[in-house]
């Protein structure tokens, strides 16, 4: 069918009628509020250095750089940069950090659908306007981070990008890397009695994490409307942690010990391409494709040890997995008038994952396998969504933003489970926007959407530290979501905004853990649940507070989730959903010092996670605050300070059943408690 898919959709393209292309500049047109403009003045006082900054500032907007997941559609965040929207899944963030701020001419905040913007379904964007006069500019930052335990790790990114009026070329570089810490003690209790069973002391020390990522960027305006950009990147990274442990018992009493090394290396390559072309006033296409292959080896051993010193049992993990994917998209719009636009949509796409999960025991009679079902398997999606979208501004204050979809896909598993299924899912969705005043304005949004499955859930994969394993589910189905949402935004003081959502969720084949077998575990779909939250956003200039150049931002929802278990057949949370979360950002700007300081806080909830015989739940650490100051030191560098505290400790009271979580009381109780380490950020930062 992959041999079929591309041939298809490339007949179905040419034979389309065309569409409505981004023109490298794309022309805004001016519409009762629906577009705000942002010009370098405005961002002065906060020494911006790359469009990531000015992008951070625009009152009352969230950067989301797409999730990395199902298709195209969920690459495409809500940036534009020069009205092209970027089709490569390595986020906007990055791209936007290349991009000196001395090349940006304007940043424009389009808060409602406009025929002939690309918004793909998002329900504002910003768009970023650059410089094309010509010549070679670029961005670099470079920095040490020291951790508690001593080590120093550097990272850093550098871009060039040469600007003609009609060509664009950006070479990239990105180093990251990383050595955090992390101590834990697990306390084991009897819950019949009340008894410390045991205690395990533990001390996990990342011995290295690099990943490095070059990339170059090219986009080419030729005559007629045409226009071209691809992108490409490959990236490699590896990873290695050491772990070390003592068992006692209440009495301090020596009951063994263990250690263990686990290893990763990872490599992958991108390429990802767009083409527009403007057929006349009324039409325009636009063709993007993205192929992505990744590799990864995974190599991990445990050793256990007796009170004695004499080794226990050694336990051996190899694990292997390719994976893919492969996209096709046809965009074709037409303009009808100046109020009005149709987009017709398709896109193919074909997706893969072949893994191997090898577990091997020794117990000092020799090593041996032990074979797991569903270990080594081979999974394929061949996808196609199809669909049409109209935008309709109805009045000069109110615009209707609707799609028509339809998704068929087929996934096959071949080697220790063998089966086929095909899928049929209908997305429709609609918002309506609603602009009374420049200040104000309010998006009623109705959509039906699709979840994308992890593929690493069709393979069998074991937890040596919590002794539970999680079988291979050759049944999974994706989540299906129908959402309804109001979401009203504020905005006041030139620079402040206040945006509240109200969203409730209708969730069809909630994924979780479900039963397996004759006493396991997979990851499989529940019954239909719904999700609830309320949630806020306000940033609040502080200077009529008294305190000038400053930025307080604040954030937080409440959330309610509700399921019903598969093993006691009771209303629960969904899995892994916390029921609150808030933060607290501030940031204060000295341009007559060149000097900024700041901090941002955040605090969460509790998570809950359910196996047969389990529950689990998961406190966050209550002090996750970091505090940095940084100054303009000459020209257009900048020295950065950061401390990142990583206060308090994370927890987790894990519940254990004999049997199942359907019959009696939990008989066991493990606690544990862990701390990350902090470090401490010396950066520096500069464009040309």
């Amino acid at each position: 069918m992959k041999q079929m898919l591309i041939p298809c959709l490339m007949g179905l393209t040419l034979s389309a009628t065309p569409a409505l292309a981004q023109s490298p500049v794309a022309p805004v047109p001016e519409q009762a509020g629906a577009v705000l403009s942002y010009e370098p003045d405005f961002f002065a006082d906060y020494n911006p250095q790359t469009a990531l900054d000015l992008v951070s500032r625009v009152p009352g907007f969230d950067l989301q750089g797409g999730n990395g997941g199902r298709g195209l559609d969920s690459a495409l965040g809500n940036v534009l940069i020069d009205g092209r929207r970027p089709s490569s899944k390595a986020g906007v963030t990055t791209l936007l950090q290349r991009l000196p701020a001395a090349t940006v001419l304007k940043v424009e905040l389009i808060r409602s659908p406009i025929p002939g913007i690309d918004m793909a379904g998002q329900d504002q964007v910003v768009n970023v306007i650059t410089d094309r006069s010509g010549g070679w500019s670029g961005a670099w930052n470079g920095e040490g981070r020291l951790f508690e335990s001593g080590r120093l790790v550097p990272r850093g990114e550098a871009s060039m990008t040469q600007s003609s009026s009609n060509a664009t070329l950006t070479l990239a570089v990105n180093l990251s890397a990383h050595a955090n810490g992390r101590d834990q003690i697990r306390q084991n209790f009897d819950l019949t009695n009340g008894a410390e069973l045991e205690r395990r002391i533990e001390d996990r020390f990342q011995e290295r994490f690099w990943d490095l990522t070059p990339s170059v960027g090219y986009q080419r305006q030729f005559d007629a409307g045409h226009s071209l950009r691809v992108d490409a990147r490959v990236w490699a990274w590896g990873f290695a942690e050491n772990r070390t442990g003592l068992s006692q018992d209440a009495q301090a009493m020596l009951l063994g010990s263990a250690a263990s090394r686990s290893e990763t290396e990872a490599y992958g390559t991108e390429v990802s391409a767009d083409y527009d072309h403007r057929l006349n006033a009324a039409w325009s296409l636009k063709l993007t494709g993205l192929q992505r292959l990744t590799t990864e080896d995974s190599n991990d051993r445990f050793i256990n040890f007796e009170a004695s010193g004499a080794i226990g049992r050694v336990t051996r993990i190899e694990e292997a997995e390719d994976e893919g994917e492969t996209v096709l998209r046809m965009e074709a719009r037409r303009a009808t008038s100046p109020a009005r636009s149709r987009t017709f949509i398709l896109e193919g796409a074909y997706n893969f994952l072949e893994g191997d999960f090898d577990l091997f025991e020794d117990d000092g009679a020799g090593e041996v396998e032990v074979v797991l079902p569903v270990s080594d398997t081979r999974v394929e999606e061949h996808r196609v969504n199809a669909g049409v979208s109209e935008l309709w501004r109805l009045s000069p204050r109110w615009t209707l933003d609707a799609t028509a979809a339809v998704e068929v896909s087929r996934i096959a598993q071949t080697g220790d489970a063998e089966k086929e299924r095909t899928f049929t899912y209908f997305k429709p969705e609609a918002t309506l926007t609603w602009t009374p005043r420049e200040a104000d304005q309010i998006r009623f949004s109705l959509r039906r959407s699709v979840g994308q499955l992890s593929f690493g859930d069709f393979i069998s994969s074991v937890d040596v530290v919590d002794d539970t394993e999680s079988l291979g589910n050759p049944d999974l189905e994706p989540e299906r979501t129908t959402a309804a949402q109001v979401e009203w935004t504020r905005r006041f003081w030139q620079e402040g905004a206040f945006t509240v959502i109200v969203r409730h969720e209708w969730v069809e084949g909630v994924l979780d853990s479900v039963p397996a077998g004759v006493s396991g575990d997979a990851p499989g779909n529940l019954g239909d649940g719904q999700r609830s939250w309320i949630e806020f956003e306000v940033d609040l200039p502080t200077d009529r507070l008294g305190v000038n150049g400053g930025l307080l931002a604040l954030s937080g929802r409440l959330r309610d989730t509700n399921v019903p278990d598969p093993v006691t057949g009771d209303d629960r949370r969904f899995r892994g959903d916390e029921d609150w979360r808030f933060s607290l950002d501030f940031r204060q700007d000295l341009p007559d010092w060149g000097v900024a300081w700041g901090f941002d806080y955040s605090v969460q909830g509790d998570e809950d996670f359910y196996r047969r015989r389990e529950f689990s739940r998961t406190s966050a650490a209550r002090l996750n605050l970091d505090v940095f100051v940084e100054k303009q030191i000459w020209g257009d560098m900048t020295a950065r300070l950061g401390l990142d505290l990583n206060g308090g400790d994370a927890g987790r009271e894990r519940y254990r059943w004999p049997v199942s979580r359907a019959i009696g009381f939990p008989t066991q109780l493990e606690r544990r408690e862990q701390d990350a380490d902090g470090f401490v950020t010396f950066a520096l930062r500069g464009v040309f």
